[in-house]
């Protein structure tokens, strides 16, 4: 993963030797298990870019969660850094997605939650994204749920 060596830099993406779909269900899993060991509500999705490899909406969430897991991955997608390192560097611009990119909100949310993965020296591969819980937390439970293992 790239990163700076400061512990409280925030992960832009995640970069991996190789993908699969087995390796996106491990991951899907892992923050599933993270989720539920903290009592934590979540809806986990996990796309290549042209389909979705993995998805899990928690019974509790409403069905809108799909939209926000899409609406955060196309904002991952479309700046191949995570969703809530754009909003940051939106905030600190003053500056907002339609306004500033002509992004249409209905289909780009730039909150917490969605990391691109990467493949070394390939570029970008896929998105994994969840929602449920507040933005920077929904962010933090991926990078907590994969750090050590996948980076």
């Amino acid at each position: 993963m790239t990163q700076n060596k400061k512990e409280n830099e925030l992960i832009k993406k995640i970069e991996l030797d190789s993908f699969s779909n087995r390796i996106a269900l491990e991951m899907g899993l892992k923050i599933i298990d993270l989720a539920k060991s903290r009592n934590q509500h979540i809806a986990v999705e996990i796309c290549r870019l042209n389909y979705t490899v993995f998805i899990y909406v928690d019974d509790s969430l409403p069905v809108d969660k799909l939209n926000w897991l899409r609406r955060k991955a196309n904002v991952a997608k479309q700046f191949e850094e995570s969703s809530l390192s754009v909003k940051n560097d939106l905030k600190e611009g003053n500056m907002t997605l339609e306004k500033t990119f002509g992004l249409d909100e209905k289909d780009f949310l730039a909150k917490g939650g969605s990391i691109p993965i990467f493949i070394k020296s390939a570029g970008i591969i896929a998105t994994i994204t969840v929602s449920g819980i507040h933005d920077d937390e929904d962010h933090k439970i991926i990078v907590d749920a994969l750090q050590g293992k996948y980076f």
